[in-house]
């Protein structure tokens, strides 16, 4: 089946790298709305054409499918406005400001047979693909463990910190969802801790395996990691990149002695592969962007499930509040 017409909503940074993975999927940009023209009009190109704002894209054409890349708080009334004229709907995270709205969205959402997904790439990496395949090379596990250190707080007031590890948190509460996924994750116990000056650390008991999510906004060198440890071994995957590496568990002398030139080599022969692998794709950024877009279109045209279901997307925005309201505790303590 064709790829859809599509609309790009914001043509910031992500309105940018989601017209790129559409068009490379062979979806026809037909729209571009952002109230800088000047920005829309260098994403849309010189034939298609722009508009200051959303209702007045919907007024004049009618995409199939809108890339919501506009800021988080202006997601609900645009989404219930495309989901009043039956247009499908893919959005950068938060999907909603809660989960009281998000919850909202989804029932509007299938009430008008109208797919609504929110943009969770990270879970969708080939690295954390041929982790989820092989996952057994590790044997039991043990331990999982996420680490999000962002440089995207320079120069951002403290009260505003946890929002903007809040709105980090759906990346790796996703990728715990593509490896537990008949496990509602928001029924979890989780706790949440402070970590430095600007970070925090929340962790669930998930079965015998202990799930660590470590956010930190200060930790520098920025990183966006997943290691899975087991009693044979680990998968490591540096998602910023998109690749993933098996590390033998063998404890002997002599595994031990060449472990960091072995660990060295294996590096550099992954970050090489996955490197020429991304120029061939022309995937120079967001890795897992475009294979979410692909699913989503391939959904929206009845070849597929929806990538993230809705009670996947509630469980995401339940524990971005829960870690939210968690925060404010902390300070409301502290002061």
């Amino acid at each position: 089946m064709p790829a859809p017409d599509v609309a790009i909503l914001g043509a910031g940074l992500m309105g940018r790298w989601h017209a790129h993975a559409a068009r490379r999927l062979g979806a026809r940009v037909i729209a571009v709305a952002d109230p800088d023209a000047d920005r829309a009009r260098a994403l849309a190109g010189p034939d298609v054409p722009i508009f200051a704002d959303p209702e007045a894209l919907f007024g004049a054409v009618r995409p199939t499918v809108v890339h919501l890349c506009s800021p988080s708080a202006s997601h609900g009334a645009i989404i219930r406005a495309a989901i009043a004229q039956g247009i499908h709907v893919f959005a950068e995270k938060p999907l909603a400001v809660d989960a009281t709205e998000t919850r909202a969205l989804c029932d509007l959402a299938q009430g008008a047979h109208v797919l609504l997904c929110p943009v969770h790439q990270y879970a969708f990496q080939p690295a954390l693909e041929r982790i989820i395949a092989q996952q057994s090379r590790i044997g039991a596990m043990e331990l999982i463990e996420m680490r999000y250190f962002s440089a995207g707080a320079i120069g951002a007031a403290a009260k505003d910190l946890p929002r903007i590890a809040a709105d980090i948190l759906p990346h790796p509460i996703a990728i715990a969802q593509r490896l537990w996924p008949e496990r509602p994750l928001d029924a979890l116990d989780w706790h949440v801790t402070p970590v430095g000056t600007a970070g925090w650390q929340m962790t669930a008991a998930v079965g015998a395996v202990t799930l660590r999510i470590t956010l930190s906004l200060a930790a520098r060198p920025t990183e966006a990691s997943l290691v899975l440890y087991g009693d044979k071994g680990a998968w490591e995957a540096d998602l910023f990149h998109g690749y993933a590496r098996f590390r033998d568990g063998t404890a002997s002398r002599r595994s031990k002695a060449l472990r960091p030139f072995g660990d060295a080599l294996s590096v550099l022969r992954h970050a090489s592969v996955n490197m020429a692998g991304r120029a061939l794709r022309r995937e120079p950024a967001y890795p897992g962007l475009r294979a979410l877009t692909a699913a989503f279109y391939a959904a929206i045209a009845g070849r597929g499930a929806a990538p993230i279901g809705v009670d996947q997307a509630i469980a995401v925005a339940v524990l971005r509040d829960f870690f939210l309201s968690q925060t404010a505790q902390t300070e409301a303590r502290e002061l």
